[in-house]
């Protein structure tokens, strides 16, 4: 009598957790919901956080050079050279910020989700939460990498102004530069809407519907309005950093 054969494992564990991830991270812009719907049992977002942020620190190290020369005219508008202990703590933070940045940031996301779903009468997992937000923060970090590599491209010499580090992707390009210096906070709000932030909010809808199966309906819904929020508080910061 023939041995039975052996049951087949899935391609995600014949790999490290650091590995699986990369790969995850790597898949879920282009395969979310494969993604989302291998982790129902056991969502994780940790390792993911250390994975991408990582990827992000080395996106934000590269990036250093247009930071500091950020700095640098600020500090001059204001009428002071850049003291060095700026310039160490910048550095510093170009280390530590990504990390600890996009954990809170991810947080704050899940919690905004949590309650949403809430009030519409749905349930999930604030650890799914979690992993969705995570997971979708990888378009964000793909674009700063998009972003910083236009910038280097330009080069660092380029940047005359604050507004000439920002690469925007968004309906804020209707706007002309008188009008959108004028009214920044309709410009940070119109900068919230492009093609990369779309496409985090159909990540989060889709994780929604695979990972903590929200049904359809309100997982979009949840979705936009965790987006319009979103778009209320870069407009309220855009705000709050003219009046600075």
């Amino acid at each position: 009598m023939a041995a039975p054969a052996p049951q087949a494992t899935p391609a995600s564990s014949s790999y490290t957790p650091v590995l699986t991830d990369l790969l995850r991270l790597v898949r879920v812009p282009f395969a979310p919901g494969g993604v989302f719907g291998e982790q129902q049992e056991k969502p994780t977002f940790w390792m993911p956080w250390i994975v991408l942020s990582v990827i992000f620190g080395v996106v934000s190290f590269f990036a250093l050079p247009i930071t500091l020369a950020v700095a640098h005219i600020a500090a001059e508008a204001r009428g002071t050279p850049l003291p060095p202990s700026a310039v160490t703590i910048t550095e510093v933070a170009t280390v530590v910020g990504p990390a600890v940045g996009l954990l809170i940031a991810c947080a704050i996301g899940a919690v905004i989700l949590y309650f949403i779903l809430m009030v519409q009468g749905a349930t999930a997992r604030f650890k799914g939460l979690m992993c969705i937000q995570i997971f979708a923060a990888t378009v964000t970090v793909l674009q700063t990498a998009i972003t910083t590599v236009m910038l280097r491209m330009r080069g660092v010499e380029s940047i005359q102004s604050q507004a000439d580090a920002q690469q925007s992707l968004g309906l804020d390009l209707m706007l002309s530069p008188e009008f959108a210096q004028a009214h920044r906070a309709i410009a940070g709000l119109m900068r919230g809407i492009g093609p990369f932030e779309i496409w985090a909010l159909v990540l989060c809808a889709i994780g929604l519907m695979s990972l903590e199966k929200v049904p359809k309906n309100k997982a979009w819904t949840t979705a936009v309005i965790a987006f319009v929020i979103g778009l209320l508080i870069r407009a309220g910061s855009a705000l709050i950093f003219k009046a600075g």
